[in-house]
């Protein structure tokens, strides 16, 4: 639906306008009053010019288009723009109409179609915001490198029309330096930003970045401090984009706060505040974030779990079930994986009776299988390594098995990731990977005294590779308990 706040003198040219197209409007409001407004797409007519106000909730390509003279034809094709009839739209303007081309490159954006040199031209020429959105997100044949589009976005707000467009040049630039790691930066351009936004609408989008930029500079150990003002952003935020009706916005943002309710160790809230998120992404039917929703719930449910709550282990199983209904094998391949892997991880973690063991070890074992029929060592493996090494930690602890011997599995497994877990390239991998390779040393016995003699000493040189790998004062204190054990037993060999 759309909204168009018009003026006196102009309202019957509009009634004229849209009652000229048949049956629309019954997607068209038309009012005087700027309180009645209740859809979130708007335009605003008086008798000389059409104005179209700022999309501030990503509903549609943030590209602002110029006030625009009022007639019949810019009307009804800039009302079919906003309704999403893009073909429609066109009947109505051709190349000789200013708006033509600001509609077109916009419809190129949404749609991921080619920005030609033309329109890049165009928009140099006519908008430094226009510009430097169409190089950030727009498909063009030479893109800005990450140096270019810096420049581009400060040149967009330095040179801005008035300071709600200087707010939201300065929004996308936010999502920029965000995507880049530049944190501090991003910081700072947000509070300069907070400080000059006039609309309720700029404030929140900018309260809404600065929650994102704080919550990716919070590091273990969280301090409550910082925990509690991030948490307060995004409720404000929540709140904001639920009053509006914005549901796939709150939802996106639940999603955050109920990680960050899970830092504070408030899990009653991130619960809740994860299960309002996935009700809002089922109400909506957007599956991509309903799956990411339903993953972020199970990986927090499995959390739980490791940490003194094991009542949690069936509750994440199930969760991960329901991820598995949105991303399936053939639609979402990696996703499903991803959720095998956690799966597996369950499987071989849950504490049952013996007599449920095995059932739930040939579970484990399935789901690591899916896991390594994705991520290939070919394609994929540095995740190849992980399901590796972490198949082989889960085998440590099966059963002897009747057809083959679990424990030459895990070493098989092992041996596979270390081929993968380099020292130059992954040290600290490669030490977990050594350190629980020791782990299955000690599982394992030789007849021979030579055999064992040739097992110490690969041993002590694992353990000695350790120490030379990391810093890490656990896994260092780890590999000299190793050390002693060996030293204890080489009398004995």
């Amino acid at each position: 639906m759309l909204t168009i706040l018009t003026t006196i003198d102009a309202n019957k040219v509009v009634q004229d306008a849209i009652a000229s197209v048949d049956r629309l409007d019954e997607l068209v409001t038309i009012t005087q009053d700027s309180n009645a407004i209740d859809d979130l797409k708007t335009l605003v007519v008086d008798s000389k010019k059409i104005t179209i106000p700022i999309d501030w909730y990503d509903l549609e390509p943030p590209y602002v288009f110029p006030m625009t003279p009022f007639n019949r034809e810019n009307l009804l094709a800039v009302v079919f723009y906003k309704l999403g009839n893009h073909q429609k739209t066109f009947e109505f303007v051709s190349e000789e109409y200013p708006i033509y081309h600001h509609l077109l490159i916009a419809t190129h954006l949404q749609f991921g179609y080619e920005i030609s040199s033309d329109m890049i031209d165009f928009c140099y020429n006519k908008s430094p915001h226009n510009s430097a959105i169409l190089n950030y997100y727009g498909v063009i044949e030479k893109p800005l490198d990450h140096t270019g589009l810096k420049k581009a976005f400060k040149n967009a707000i330095s040179n801005s029309e008035n300071l709600e467009i200087k707010v939201f040049t300065a929004k996308h630039f936010l999502n920029l330096l965000l995507d880049s790691g530049e944190l501090e930066e991003a910081k700072q351009v947000a509070k300069e930003q907070a400080e000059i936004a006039i609309s309720d609408d700029a404030k929140n989008a900018i309260n809404t970045q600065f929650a994102g930029i704080l919550m990716a500079q919070l590091q273990i150990p969280y301090n409550i401090v910082e925990l509690d003002a991030v948490h307060q952003m995004q409720l404000q935020s929540i709140e904001y984009y639920e009053l509006k009706g914005l549901k796939v916005q709150a939802g996106m943002l639940l999603v955050d706060a109920a990680e960050v309710a899970n830092f504070k160790e408030d899990f009653i809230t991130s619960k809740e505040l994860i299960n309002k998120a996935i009700r809002y992404f089922k109400e909506e039917d957007v599956t991509e974030f309903l799956g990411e929703a339903g993953f972020k719930k199970a990986i927090l449910l499995y959390t739980w779990s490791k940490n003194g709550s094991p009542q949690y282990y069936k509750a994440a199983i199930n969760a991960f079930q329901d991820v598995l209904k949105v991303f399936k094998r053939d639609t979402h391949p990696r996703k499903f994986a991803d959720v095998h892997h956690n799966l597996a991880l369950i499987y071989s973690e849950i504490p049952v009776t013996l007599e449920e063991k095995p059932m739930w070890l040939a579970f484990c074992a399935s789901s690591f299988k899916e896991v390594l029929t994705f991520y290939t060592k070919s394609k994929y493996p540095y995740e190849y390594a992980m399901a590796s090494h972490n198949y082989a930690t889960a085998l440590m602890h099966f059963p002897p098995a009747k057809i083959h011997d679990n424990l030459e599995k895990a070493s098989d497994l092992f041996e596979e990731a270390l081929e993968i877990r380099s020292v130059e390239d992954y040290p600290f991998e490669r030490a977990l990977t050594l350190m629980n390779q020791l782990e299955l040393g000690w599982l394992t016995h030789n007849e021979k005294g030579v055999e064992e003699l040739k097992k110490y000493e690969d041993m002590k040189a694992k353990a000695e590779e350790v120490k030379s790998l990391v810093s890490d004062a656990g896994l260092m204190e780890q590999a000299d308990k190793h050390l002693q054990e060996l030293e204890k037993v080489k009398s004995l060999i």
